[in-house]
């Protein structure tokens, strides 16, 4: 194949995988592109050879609703083009119950259960399977108050990467990332941020929390950080912790859980003696949990989400007065999720906690939102209290978006994948 039929190749998978503008991501590198364009790219990769065994493990779990219905429309028409095998491998019931033909269900390395879809759906017999399609966040966020202290605000919040080009890498325009944002994050409550892949809302996050560069105005705890250098925000940064997407990939492998948890107190509070912090450390792991006699232990001892929850220990045990949730249940089966939902939800109510809350599940969003920013292409398209935009959503996207989520739970449709 020539090097211009190749690339026409690489164009036209990257497009039928979702990818926007193609030929103007080719040369940029993973770290350019979020987290839903790196799973776009790897299926784009193993669908590059047409081959007759796809092995899907997990390739939705990065993705919004609509990007998700996308992709599994295209593994679907692929099969039926090509007539190849697909094993589908996740924790999504709603996408499975879609889009499977057969299912086998798993726990402690044996297949418990299996058979066609629908009987597994309606009439499960065993008690794993059982649970796990009754598990699902429920609840409802703290009730909303208007008079709750402000802890973050940001004006006209931008965040534009420069595209270059040519030998001399002149910029030739700008991805706009974040591109003229209002948000406001109240003391015991929960701000939403959703939509598809790409459309900024992890770049909104980082960008309040001072992680990368951006322009406009950003108030926490009443105080204006927009200009702070690194050293000027170090005071402010135990008030403001992180929960990241990957429970596997956030914690140091050469780190046992209780020096993990402990790192922040070495940073932010040196004075403390080592029985003060292990005391910390130990009810911090209490609080989420866990058992503080496996303080020792090490990650990959753990499931995903005893990681997820050593990962929201190790936020908390700082005391923060906000903390920013980036997809913190996308990596977890059903019956997990509903269990960290209900762990972050305890947590806010008893420390009077500001999130923001960053997922493509609208199921995870509506369980602890009070309110929601409805993001696409860098821009706030929708944002109100969450039950005003769940039940009557305004713009054609936001209709979209909640389509696209209750359709993919929705009865199946057709048998595509087993």
């Amino acid at each position: 194949m020539s090097e211009s039929a190749a690339k026409a190749r690489v164009l036209e998978l990257l497009d039928q995988v979702g990818i926007r503008d193609a030929e103007s991501r080719l040369n940029a590198y993973p770290h350019q592109l979020s987290g839903g364009q790196r799973q776009r790219v790897m299926i784009a990769m193993a669908l590059a050879n047409e081959p007759d065994l796809f092995i899907a493990d997990e390739p939705t779990t990065a993705l919004d609703v609509t990007v998700q219905a996308q992709i599994l429309k295209l593994l679907a028409d692929l099969q039926k083009q090509t007539g190849m095998a697909l094993l589908f491998i996740t924790h999504d019931l709603g996408i499975v119950r879609k889009f499977a033909k057969r299912v086998c269900v798993m726990t402690g390395g044996r297949i418990v259960e299996q058979g066609l879809t629908e009987t597994i759906f309606t009439a499960p017999q065993h008690a794993y399977t059982r649970h796990l399609l009754a598990a699902e966040p429920k609840g409802d966020p703290p009730r909303s108050n208007l008079a709750s202290p402000v802890v973050m605000e940001a004006k006209e919040l931008r965040v534009w990467f420069p595209i270059r080009r040519g030998l001399l890498r002149r910029i030739v325009g700008y991805i706009k990332a974040v591109d003229g944002i209002d948000v406001t994050v109240r003391e015991g409550q929960t701000l939403g941020v959703v939509g598809e892949s790409g459309s900024g809302k992890t770049t909104l996050g980082l960008a309040l929390m001072r992680l990368i560069s951006s322009d406009g105005r950003i108030v926490f705890l009443g105080k204006d950080i927009a200009g702070r250098n690194f050293k000027e925000m170090r005071p402010l940064r135990s008030d403001m912790q992180i929960v990241f997407q990957d429970p596997y990939g956030s914690l140091s492998p050469r780190m046992s859980v209780g020096d993990i948890v402990g790192e922040g107190l070495k940073v932010h509070l040196p004075r403390l003696s080592a029985a003060e912090r292990d005391a910390k450390v130990e009810t911090a792991l209490v609080e989420v949990g866990l058992d503080p006699s496996t303080a020792h232990r090490y990650p990959h001892e753990f499931s995903g989400g005893q990681r997820q929850r050593i990962a929201v220990a190790r936020a908390m045990v700082l005391e923060p007065k906000f903390v920013m949730l980036d997809e913190p249940t996308s990596a977890l089966d059903m019956s997990v999720q509903a269990q960290v939902v209900d762990l972050l939800r305890d947590l806010q109510r008893r420390r009077n906690l500001a999130y923001l809350f960053i997922s493509h599940d609208l199921k995870v969003v509506r369980a602890l939102a009070n309110d929601i920013v409805v993001m696409r292409a860098g821009k706030v398209v929708e944002s109100g209290p969450a039950a005003t935009v769940f039940d009557a959503p305004k713009t054609d996207y936001t209709k979209a978006l909640m389509a696209a989520a209750f359709e993919i739970a929705a009865a199946p449709e057709g048998v595509v994948a087993e």
